[in-house]
């Protein structure tokens, strides 16, 4: 009897305090300035970036994801359910706070956000093809020769941002995409900041 009243009130104290310890967390973030997370995300929706963060780096960024596989949870702890699994390994998500136990709050490219451990996230700068068929040209130019066609969806890695261009390669093809046919570029303009 007095082993299952320990017990209990252990399982008591642990909800407990990772109730607090989401709290604190919640406290203690670096939260967005507004937008729904059902809306459809482009620059004019995105909040505005703060510096004042518990890792010192800047709040909107990007970052990608390390696995193939990452669960996203409904709150800053372990304990939290898993709210949305991500099945794609370096798919970018922009960083909209954070706490000072290291779980960051990410949105993706369709407005849906939940928390994420750090150590599951990159600094690999991505971008996330938007429009069906963006072409990728030889210089930063429409008018210049096109080499390839990427597919709404595919993953690209960003390597370079000059004038609203990215040079990006995908799976060996490199070339320049427009700005406006991707997401998860903010990251490639950003100044670098200490890893995560």
């Amino acid at each position: 009897m007095m082993m299952a009243r320990q017990v209990l009130l252990l399982t008591v104290l642990t909800s407990v305090l990772a109730s607090a310890r989401a709290t604190a967390a919640q406290a203690t973030m670096a939260a967005p300035d507004g937008a729904s997370q059902d809306q459809k995300l482009s620059p004019e929706t995105w909040p505005k970036t703060r510096l004042d963060t518990p890792s010192g780096q800047p709040v909107p960024r990007f970052v990608s994801l390390k696995a193939k596989q990452t669960f996203c949870r409904s709150g800053p702890t372990f304990g939290h359910r898993v709210r949305i699994t991500f099945m794609r390994r370096g798919l970018p998500v922009m960083v909209v706070a954070e706490t000072t136990d290291h779980w960051r709050k990410v949105r993706d490219v369709d407005g849906d956000e939940c928390w994420i451990h750090k150590t599951k996230l990159s600094n690999a700068k991505t971008a996330l093809v938007t429009v069906d068929g963006l072409a990728l040209y030889a210089r930063p130019s429409a008018a210049a020769p096109q080499r390839a066609r990427l597919g709404r969806g595919v993953i690209a890695r960003i390597e370079a941002v000059e004038n609203g261009w990215l040079r990006v390669s995908v799976d060996g093809r490199k070339g320049w995409a427009p700005q406006t046919g991707v997401w998860g570029v903010i990251a490639a303009t950003q100044p670098e900041a200490p890893r995560d």
